[in-house]
């Protein structure tokens, strides 16, 4: 952020405001989607954000749903279902994940339903193995033909991955008391509060000034 929208920031006065600011500037955000999270599934979650307390559903409608598709990278993969129908499953997915983040964050197991639910994508992927060669040596990978899976399967698919290798003590909710975004924290130390420095925290950066300057008297 440069030092002009640091300081038009201060003028804002809305949590709204701010995040619009963020959406706008900010390489956290895609055609207006928040893509933060630092994982796919995640980032589905996070299209039902609460700016300014304001509850929205990002991917309400079909032609949402192909936008937010098209800004994760998986526009291409729609496989045969209808514009209505990928929006339909990214929405059922997005109410099947949620209540995993709490689950995987205190270590219990999930529950058959969602199991099932994931399984049940993961068998409409298709692929190939495939030998390669590399300046290491020879690999033999599992290639997906990503062209004609369904966007749900391979959402499905990155919460699958995710489960098996992932901390969950990196897994956790935006600091922000009005926020509802969630995120993995990648970084060294594991230390990560906002969901975004451009939005939630410098929302706190203007909460801090505004207090320091009613306190100075201004």
């Amino acid at each position: 952020m440069t030092r002009n929208q640091s300081i038009d920031i201060l003028e804002v006065t809305t949590g709204r405001e701010i995040w619009m600011m963020a959406a706008a500037t900010s390489d956290e955000f895609r055609d207006g989607f928040p893509f933060l999270a630092g994982q796919l599934w995640l980032d589905l979650l996070n299209t039902t954000p609460t700016p300014g307390g304001v509850a929205q559903d990002l991917i309400a409608t079909p032609g949402d749903a192909a936008r937010w598709l098209a800004a994760s990278g998986l526009a291409g993969s729609t496989g045969t279902p209808t514009p209505d129908e990928i929006g339909a499953e990214l929405r059922a997915l997005r109410e099947e994940l949620r209540p995993a983040v709490e689950i995987l964050a205190r270590g219990e197991p999930l529950a058959e339903s969602l199991m099932a639910s994931v399984n049940r994508r993961l068998a409409g992927l298709t692929g190939r193995h495939q030998l390669q060669q590399r300046s290491e040596g020879f690999a033999l990978s599992f290639v997906l033909d990503r062209g004609v899976a369904a966007p749900a399967a391979l959402i499905a698919r990155d919460f699958a991955a995710f489960v098996c290798e992932a901390e969950p003590d990196r897994l956790r909710h935006c600091a922000s008391d009005c926020c509802s975004l969630v995120f993995y924290d990648r970084g060294r130390n594991n230390t990560r509060r906002w969901c975004s420095m451009s939005a939630c925290g410098n929302r706190d950066k203007v909460a801090r000034f505004r207090a320091r300057r009613v306190g100075a008297g201004g």
